[in-house]
């Protein structure tokens, strides 16, 4: 935080909103106010934020200062309240974080206009890559599936001639063993099949 605010004030403690802003002009003319307007102050944007939040939630300018002096561990009045939403008075940072803790927000609610829209909109990537991953999941289960039938069908191929073969001439039969190895892997893959419930795929190590 102290990376984007005067060296001074961080080296002091004296942080608040106000200090790593320009002090707002008394007298400003029309495209002054629109400028404002357009790009509010951080001192500015906290304040209308902290009322708008303190309003939807009922909470009155009185019980906020009780809860952020039970937080702060200092008596703050409810007209340290009053004075920050007019902007009559600098809010220190600790305060800032405390105000939101108090009305039970994120910080960045009260500092941001458009928080909203950019958790919104990374809500939505992140949708977009949920279903992208879903539909890579269901190519890769098809496939699984097809190769586990595949395994399935070889396996019974390998089966029926080892039958056959005992039958006609057991000397052969040998020719027709897996290696131990390949048949470990098979009868624990089968295994995962027979335990699964129809049309499941077991996953990798399952």
């Amino acid at each position: 935080m102290c990376s984007v605010l005067p060296q001074h004030c961080c080296d002091a403690g004296l942080l608040s909103f106000e200090a790593a802003t320009p002090t707002r002009p008394v007298n400003r003319d029309l495209d002054q106010e629109v400028r404002y307007a357009m790009n509010p102050l951080p001192g500015d944007l906290f304040a209308r934020r902290l009322r708008q939040e303190r309003e939807r939630l009922g909470i009155s300018q009185a019980e906020l200062a009780r809860r952020m002096s039970v937080l702060l561990g200092t008596n703050l009045d409810a007209t340290a309240i009053t004075r920050i939403e007019q902007q009559t008075r600098a809010v220190r940072l600790d305060e800032a974080v405390t105000a939101a803790k108090a009305l039970g927000i994120p910080l960045i609610t009260l500092i941001s206009d458009s928080y909203a829209r950019e958790n919104e909109a990374e809500i939505q990537n992140q949708l977009a890559e949920l279903a992208l991953a879903e539909q890579e999941w269901e190519r890769l289960r098809q496939k699984i599936h097809r190769i586990t039938r595949t395994v399935q069908q070889l396996s019974a191929e390998r089966e029926g001639f080892r039958s056959h073969a005992l039958d006609v001439n057991p000397e052969t039969v040998g020719g027709y063993e897996l290696d131990p190895e390949t048949q470990a892997a098979l009868d624990a893959r089968m295994r995962d099949v027979r335990n699964k419930p129809a049309g499941e795929v077991p996953g990798p190590g399952s």
